[in-house]
């Protein structure tokens, strides 16, 4: 007869879930380096870091494509490298309901909305 265990997820913490954003057409050859100092930086912080999105590189919307698994997710925070990554347009996360965090320069900048009630973030109003 075999042996079954049940087993428990892990207690939830009540740290704000965090992702990392990558765009490859933005770190290149760096990408590698990047993901692993966006997870750093973030659990410095504190955060439960919960994935890394890499979007597809022939999405026509990298910045959507991660507001959408951020909004999947339950997400309050995106970790980024740098600005770059968000076309330098920090509004793009913030406006769509989420913190985003930089690693280089470390930077905040908070939520300017929260998504509406039965809307994701990053989806038009």
């Amino acid at each position: 007869m075999p042996h079954t265990q049940a087993i428990e997820p892990p207690p939830t913490t009540g740290r704000p879930k965090a992702i990392g954003f990558i765009r490859a057409d933005v770190s290149g050859l760096h990408a590698p380096r990047h993901a692993n100092e966006i997870h750093r930086h973030a659990c410095a912080l504190g955060y439960r870091y919960v994935y890394t999105v890499r979007p597809p590189a022939d999405d026509p919307d990298p910045i959507g494509y991660a507001l959408g698994i951020a909004a999947g997710l339950g997400v309050e925070v995106i970790v980024v490298f740098d600005l770059a990554q968000v076309n330098d347009q920090p509004a793009l996360v913030c406006d769509a309901g989420c913190d985003l965090e930089t690693v280089s320069p470390p930077s905040t900048w908070v939520r300017s909305a929260q998504p509406a009630p039965g809307v994701e973030a990053g989806a038009a109003r």
